[in-house]
């Protein structure tokens, strides 16, 4: 049997069947022919939509606003504000521990 390689990660056909996973997105245009039922019963959908998990918008901006905060910390460290930087400290632990109960970190 002829084992078909993508161009694009080099995965083979084969490597697939052993797995269930596909290399990169052109993987899934060089074996679509072989692979659609296969990941419809795997995934339920034969298109490749990245890595990234969907998360809720409240979700992304508590992510923001704590990556936010870090900056906002980080610069007052710089500027010598150490009472704003411990304010901001607690805060930001506030919403790490948000992030932590929701399973985000």
């Amino acid at each position: 049997m002829y084992d078909k390689i993508c161009n694009g990660c080099r995965t083979r056909l084969s490597q697939f069947y052993k797995t269930g996973y596909l290399g990169c997105p052109e993987c899934y245009v060089a074996f679509e022919k072989e692979i659609t039922m296969a990941l419809k019963n795997i995934q339920g959908k034969t298109v490749h939509v990245g890595k990234e998990p969907s998360i809720s918008a409240e979700d992304k901006a508590l992510l923001n606003r704590y990556r936010t905060l870090l900056s906002k910390k980080e610069i007052a460290g710089l500027e010598g504000r150490f009472g704003d930087m411990a304010d901001l400290s607690i805060e930001a632990n506030d919403v790490l521990d948000e992030l932590r109960r929701r399973g985000l970190m």
